[in-house]
């Protein structure tokens, strides 16, 4: 029996908080030296992919990459936002995103870009690479959902047993969806604007947010994705973090993200939206953000895989109101340096 059990010494509770302090050590660290104006500057311009409830900038008050794209640009970095389908299947989304990628091509010059996606924007972001490499130098993947989220299944099962709910949450979302990519139009977060992507149908988000979805299209894209995929990890119950080829067709994969659910109690979405997906996630023990499993997060060379930070964090939202101590823009200077210091 161990000595520290018996003097009632919380162990994991230590442990955590000495991770975070050497994190947050770190991040400091790393932003006392990304004080160069080329520090974030890399070879080919950085395009940004958005998840679900996908925008660019509501209203001109609320960029999806809140702070994010500012200290990159700030730090150097050439960056265009895209704004895709806030609900919509893998495949509508990737093709969306080629449009963008083909433009943004044509107005810079660019024979190539660098993908920095977060969550539903990872297989977009993979559709792209799959089918167009010669365009793509790199794809980063930020808590990416490469494997689908259980919270998507178990929801849309609860749906179909309550028909009358359904109608009126499906009618109630997608008109939000579809007023969130009204709103967010007018280009707010840099020189580009993505196309109006029409009515959403939140229906659609449900469904190809679902593990079953997600391993159709990764059946049919495949590339960069981990061997140790969340089946051989019980399910989510094990995360091992490890990483899938790093190069493919030519282009370079990279992923980071994090392990924790709930980081700041006074942020709405830890408060209020991750105990409702609490709900329709699976109650036996999963590592995961909030939102996906952490399984699902490598997608090639996982730079880091155990962040504490949740799925939200992970974009800076909401209103940076993350884990105190924690930069998150600066993990994305860091990421940009990286790919300089890489020659993309």
């Amino acid at each position: 029996m161990s000595g520290l059990s018996t003097t009632g010494f919380d162990v994991k509770a230590w442990l955590k908080t000495m991770i975070c302090s050497l994190f947050t050590l770190v991040v400091a660290t790393a932003s006392a030296h990304a004080g160069s104006d080329n520090y974030a500057k890399t070879r080919y311009p950085i395009v940004m992919v958005p998840g679900a409830f996908a925008f660019d900038n509501v209203l001109g008050v609320v960029d999806y990459w809140y702070g994010i794209t500012d200290e990159l640009r700030r730090q150097g970095a050439e960056v265009y936002v895209t704004n895709l389908s806030s609900s919509a299947s893998n495949v509508r989304r990737g093709e969306e995103l080629l449009e963008d990628i083909r433009q943004i091509r044509a107005l810079t010059g660019a024979s190539r870009v660098n993908l920095i996606a977060h969550s539903q924007g990872g297989p977009a972001a993979r559709y792209v690479a799959s089918l167009k490499p010669e365009w793509i130098e790199s794809v980063n993947c930020v808590t990416c959902m490469n494997e689908g989220t259980e919270f998507a299944d178990n929801l849309y099962a609860f749906l179909n047993k309550h028909i009358l709910l359904k109608w009126v949450a499906n009618v109630t979302l997608s008109t939000v969806f579809s007023a969130l990519d009204i709103f967010s139009t007018s280009s707010k977060d840099g020189s580009y604007n993505s196309a109006y992507r029409g009515v959403q149908i939140a229906e659609d988000l449900v469904q190809a947010a679902g593990t079953k979805a997600l391993d159709k299209f990764n059946a049919q894209f495949p590339e960069a994705l981990s061997e140790m995929n969340c089946e051989l990890q019980e399910k989510g119950k094990l995360y091992k973090g490890i990483s899938g080829p790093a190069l493919v067709n030519n282009v370079s994969y990279f992923s980071w993200g994090g392990v924790d659910v709930v980081t700041n109690r006074v942020d709405p979405l830890d408060s209020v939206l991750v105990p409702v997906v609490k709900i329709f996630f699976p109650s036996n023990a999963r590592i995961w953000d909030g939102l996906v499993r952490s399984c699902g997060h490598p997608l090639g060379q996982l730079t880091e895989g155990f962040y504490p930070l949740n799925h939200f964090d992970a974009i800076n939202q909401a209103f940076g109101l993350v884990r105190s101590g924690i930069d998150i823009p600066t993990l994305y200077v860091q990421n940009a340096n990286r790919l300089q210091k890489a020659g993309h």
